[in-house]
């Protein structure tokens, strides 16, 4: 739902044909653009038009070209996205609700965790500390990010705050958990068999 409600709120701002909202979240919306990609855009974009969310248009506009033509600007059909009333109200009806609530996800290694002992322990712990390097690797980018960041909208900083604070909840989690594994390991083993 997320990835509609990104596409519904860009194109309140005004309509634009597919590529331009590629770029705008690339430009602007950097975390998002890892999670959204071209295919995944414009499938969204033909269920919000067949919901009655979105109105298509075929339009002439001022569009750059294809691959190496990309540079050159001039006059080409796009199919253009206006949000309709409905898309209007759809929107904030998805952004009251997504604020308002939480959906507790269960994650990847959520399930892997219920497995745990088909692994060593020394296999385990290795696995987990790839996990770690990998979070603080992250959590490194991100706090990069941020400081090139400085200056920008409430909205991004609080984007950013956001994702640094799940990331360190689980970096903590990550390392209380492998101090506690020799102990915690063996009594997982021991309730499983």
């Amino acid at each position: 739902m997320y990835k509609q409600l990104m596409l519904l709120g860009l194109l309140l701002a005004r309509p634009m044909y597919g590529q331009q909202i590629r770029e705008v979240i690339e430009t602007h919306h950097e975390l998002f653009a890892n999670h959204i990609k071209k295919p995944t855009i414009y499938y969204q974009l033909e269920k919000l038009v067949a919901d009655g969310y979105l109105d298509l248009r075929r339009e002439a506009v001022e569009a750059p070209g294809p691959g190496a033509a990309h540079e050159d600007v001039t006059l080409r059909e796009r199919d253009m996205y206006y949000i309709t009333a409905e898309g209007r109200s759809y929107f904030y009806t998805l952004l009251r609700s997504m604020l308002s609530t939480y959906a507790p996800g269960f994650s990847e290694l959520e399930a892997c965790i219920y497995f745990l002992n088909h692994l060593t322990p020394e296999e385990a712990e290795t696995l987990l500390r790839e996990r770690l390097e990998n979070l603080l690797n992250q959590k490194t980018d991100l706090l990069q990010q941020t400081e090139g960041c400085q200056g920008t909208d409430i909205a991004h900083q609080l984007v950013y705050g956001h994702k640094l604070a799940l990331l360190e909840a689980e970096i903590n989690w990550l390392e209380k958990t492998l101090r506690q594994l020799p102990t915690t390991y063996a009594m997982f083993l021991h309730s499983h068999q």
